[in-house]
């Protein structure tokens, strides 16, 4: 296998790639649409969005393989970066910088790859690309149509929105802190980062007097989705979850993993009433997902509690989370697969 060279220009691709500060962020669905797209559109089974620092090569997002990184000298794309907009490959078995790859040689026995390149500060920091398990030709008229989704990538990784919240927290972060800042299954913040987040929203609340509201969620009667089918597939199911309710979500919305299946979520500037309407969208999604090659009789219910900024007696973050929790006990309570919003804390459980 042929590793490819670096760029002429690495410790400047580095530092642009660094200076998106995106590279450690929570996976998010606007860039999940895009590789969706492309592999309904190019109908192939592997599509991603890739970034590549100096020794790995991270999935942004990923439709079709079960990935979240690999080393550079694994990647498919680290030859794409040399070059100046794209990379074609009809036949990797039958190119010598491909031909010995892990990825061509084993799972998922790639033969085709095209790759756009994604810039940032006028240096390829990533890569747009589709792969698919037979060779395969590749027209101008097919160039054409990746390099608009392409164009489509690069608008989405130069207009990165979270909120203000996050932005604060990973500019306080090296990156190897930042990395363990991720939950390892669901990709969302772990339960320490969103505690940290709900801390800087409620903090900018106090101080703007803007709206916060916040979604603690429960899968309903998880044990027993554990129990009867496996903690492997409970663990896809959970990964299921989590992509639902990132794609529910606003860009500057928080969502992170809270414990073993329950998921807490910020809503920046957002009144307790719009964030009932999103709960119930929330609700409906998740009760349409299907598990057709692990649990095809599986159903999924959500319960939810919801607790805003304008609740009557809120001090403090913790009587925010507080409140959402004794609204989740009470949706639970009242027969799950539902969504309950208190106003007070002295609402009586």
């Amino acid at each position: 296998m042929t590793v490819a060279s670096h760029p002429a220009r690495e410790h400047q691709r580095l530092q642009a790639l660094k200076e998106l500060d995106i590279l450690y962020l929570p996976l998010e669905d606007r860039f999940d649409r895009i590789t969706r797209t492309l592999c309904r559109l190019f109908d192939v089974p592997v599509a991603y969005l890739s970034l590549i620092d100096d020794e790995t090569q991270w999935f942004k997002s990923i439709h079709g393989l079960d990935l979240i990184s690999t080393p550079r000298s694994d990647a498919l794309c680290q030859h794409t970066l040399l070059e100046d907009e794209y990379l074609i490959c009809e036949d990797m078995t039958q190119d010598p910088r491909f031909a010995d790859n892990p990825y061509v040689t084993g799972a998922p026995y790639a033969r085709f790859y095209a790759g756009y390149l994604l810039k940032s500060r006028e240096q390829n920091v990533g890569t747009l690309c589709i792969v698919d398990t037979k060779p395969r030709t590749f027209s101008e008229d097919d160039l054409s149509a990746l390099a608009d989704i392409a164009s489509w990538a690069q608008t989405e990784l130069n207009l990165t929105q979270i909120s203000d919240a996050q932005v604060q927290l990973i500019s306080e972060l090296d990156e190897a802190y930042q990395q363990a800042r991720i939950d390892s299954l669901t990709r969302l913040w772990n339960q320490g980062t969103i505690k940290q987040i709900l801390h800087r929203a409620f903090q900018r609340h106090l101080l703007n007097l803007t709206p916060l509201s916040v979604l603690m969620i429960d899968a309903d009667h998880f044990k027993k989705v554990n129990d009867t089918y496996g903690h492997t597939t409970g663990d896809k199911v959970l990964q299921n979850i989590a992509s639902a309710l990132r794609q529910a979500l606003r860009p500057q919305d928080a969502i992170g993993r809270y414990g073993g299946e329950e998921f807490l979520i910020i809503l920046d500037d957002c009144e307790p009433r719009q964030a009932a309407e999103l709960a119930k969208r929330i609700l409906s999604r998740v009760r349409n997902l299907r598990f057709p090659d692990v649990a095809p009789d599986l159903k999924i219910t959500l319960s939810i509690g919801i607790a805003g900024s304008s609740a009557r007696g809120l001090e403090s973050e913790t009587d925010l989370m507080d409140l959402a929790d004794r609204a989740l006990y009470r949706a639970k309570n009242n027969g799950r697969d539902q969504i309950c919003l208190l106003h007070s804390t002295e609402a009586q459980d």
